[in-house]
């Protein structure tokens, strides 16, 4: 397909390149980040979320198979802390020159559950995050969350879970006084399944399927997300979790049609149809000598391929994670 170009096209094109801020140029980067380096996984923690079997009694013997679900804790707050290197901070394309860093995500959370059933969990959530970057300073942003969820455990195992939430994300720049420069809303569906096959074996699972709206404000990243999650956790120990996974993922944005793309997206006017699918690949080792702290160990490598071919990137990313909870 032929493109062309008008004379206002151009000037429109070389004024927007001359205005546009350093913060605009990043603002997809710094939500993907987060995307990447704080994803939802659906079987974080099988163990604790599976209940005890068996009770037994001395005198009667083995008597049923007693299921013990606990109360979710009203409020939870929990921090982790985060240090990583990345090899294309800004996710540019392999075929211009990308720009790695060492960063540092720093991540601070406060959860309430007003009411809660058996099987349903609604909780309010508030966030705030800060990525730095030691050789990328233009990257650096500050990141506000606030989420409505819900989630429901069913069947008779209790193994599938359907989750559903709303979440309002803010991007500010912390170089230019909190400037706002990208900002969405995220309807997000997942349903999860976590089998334990083998008995004897400590290993478990994890399956899910996700499907998510991003309206995303400038209005060329709306997009719809649908994506599977597969994992598998073992537990040598009780205290220490291992795994890979893998998170394939197919995004169609809506908003196609002319626009600029600047600075790590390429330069120039585009009219093509957008649709990519992301690879995600990794590898995570979970250490929680107690149920308030936890430290990991993560290597997670990341393949974009956009029908749009100066949009595709990779990213390889291994990092460290520091986690500490508190709950009430």
């Amino acid at each position: 397909m032929k493109i062309t170009t008008s004379l206002p096209q151009i000037c429109l094109a070389a004024v927007l390149t001359f205005l546009i801020s350093p913060a605009l140029i990043a603002q997809q980067p710094a939500a993907e980040t987060l995307q990447q380096r704080l994803p939802a996984t659906p079987g974080a923690a099988p163990l604790s979320s599976l209940p005890s079997a068996i009770t037994t009694n001395s005198d009667l013997g083995q008597i049923a198979i007693v299921q013990q679900f606990p109360k979710p804790p009203t409020l939870t707050f929990s921090t982790s802390q985060q240090f990583f290197y990345t090899d294309n901070v800004f996710y540019t394309n392999d075929h211009e020159a990308t720009i790695g860093s060492l960063g540092y995500l720093g991540s601070y959370t406060g959860s309430w559950v007003p009411y809660s059933l058996r099987d349903w969990t609604p909780r309010i959530s508030a966030q705030w995050n800060m990525v730095r970057y030691g050789s990328a300073a233009a990257g650096d942003f500050d990141n506000e969350n606030i989420a409505v969820s819900s989630q429901y455990v069913f069947g008779d195992d209790r193994t599938w879970t359907w989750t559903t939430s709303a979440t309002i994300a803010n991007f500010t720049d912390p170089h230019n006084n909190d400037h706002q420069f990208y900002k969405e809303v995220v309807y997000d569906n997942q349903i999860s399944n976590v089998q334990h096959p083998f008995k004897d074996v400590p290993l478990y699972f994890i399956a899910a399927y996700d499907i998510a709206y991003h309206q995303a404000s400038p209005a060329i990243f709306d997009r719809l997300d649908n994506s599977l999650d597969f994992s598998c956790a073992y537990y040598p120990v009780p205290e220490l979790s291992i795994g890979p996974y893998v998170r394939p993922c197919a995004r169609t944005y809506f908003n196609n049609g002319t626009y600029l793309i600047n600075g790590d997206f390429g330069s120039g006017l585009v009219q093509n149809d957008r649709d990519d699918f992301n690879l995600a690949v990794g590898f995570d080792v979970t250490y929680a000598p107690c149920n308030w702290f936890s430290i990991s160990a993560d290597f997670n490598h990341v393949d974009d391929y956009s029908n749009n071919s100066s949009l595709s990137y990779s990213d390889t990313t291994p990092g460290l994670t520091f986690t500490g909870t508190i709950r009430f």
